[in-house]
């Protein structure tokens, strides 16, 4: 799944939960140019409507990467997640460089923040633990109370030739990245697909191979993801009364609309805030 996103922290299947292990969580999936992408964020922030942004708020933020490169851009960040591992290793990423964050443990369906934000994001998949229109509205009812009226939540999702058809899939389902003190190779498989409630159960393999001499260490974890669709989207945005879907990108990148081509690798959803 390397080049796309796999990140929770709500409905899950039984197994080992690998958000209780945040540094190897953020190893396996240390792969993303997140400078890059952040570019990106900020270029689809402009192309709808929100120019100059001062403050920023990352649903299921984990490790924060994204989160604290933007706030050494200037802006105001504050991350939501409800796993208090995940939450004390992000807090400590962000002292060791200097980054100031607001961090909110709390369910995504349910936080508050203390000021509004300009916009919002929900990435590396995340919306997906959303495995319910009810999940979904009451996630996008939260983020439009922290949101300002015309700010934007900008969601990174799978591609949905990726749930569908034969063809080569959009996403590398097995990589390895080598560390100075341990080798992680991930591997990502698909599994118990039901296309009557639209999810699916994501398994995820994570082994790590120290250079010192500790002993390996191997989770197995299993998710629980919604398939997220177009009008799936489209119709939860319209129920939350918050948003309306005004972008849709095939990368994190505003030139790269959504469609069959090679180059539209995922779905990012650009949703304006009423």
């Amino acid at each position: 799944m390397k080049r796309t996103s796999s990140s929770g922290r709500k409905r899950r299947a039984p197994g080992e939960q690998i958000f209780e292990h945040p540094r190897l969580y953020d190893l396996a999936f240390g792969f993303r140019n997140v400078k890059a992408q952040c570019d990106g964020i900020l270029a689809l922030a402009r192309r709808y409507g929100v120019e100059s942004p001062t403050s920023v708020v990352e649903l299921a933020c984990g490790p924060a990467n994204h989160l604290r490169e933007l706030a050494r851009r200037g802006l105001r960040a504050y991350g939501v997640d409800n796993n208090r591992e995940m939450l004390a290793y992000a807090a400590a990423l962000a002292k060791r460089d200097g980054v100031a964050l607001h961090f909110v443990r709390a369910d995504i369906r349910t936080f508050r923040l203390p000021k509004r934000v300009d916009f919002g994001m929900c990435l590396f998949d995340s919306f997906c633990h959303c495995a319910s229109d009810e999940d979904a509205i009451a996630t996008l009812r939260a983020a439009g109370a922290a949101i300002r009226s015309g700010g934007l939540l900008i969601l990174e999702l799978t591609h949905p030739a990726d749930f569908f058809g034969k063809e080569p899939k959009r996403a590398v389902s097995r990589w390895t990245q080598t560390y100075e003190d341990v080798v992680v190779t991930t591997h990502l498989a698909h599994t118990r697909s039901d296309p009557i409630s639209e999810t699916h159960v994501p398994s995820l393999t994570i082994d790590a191979r120290y250079r010192d001499g500790r002993p390996p260490k191997k989770i197995v974890d299993q998710l629980f993801y919604r398939m997220w669709l177009p009008s799936g989207i489209r119709h939860v945005a319209r129920a939350s009364g918050c948003f309306e879907a005004v972008g849709w990108h095939g990368d994190i990148n505003p030139a790269v609309p959504l469609n069959m081509s090679d180059e539209a690798w995922q779905m990012v959803v650009v949703l304006r805030r009423h």
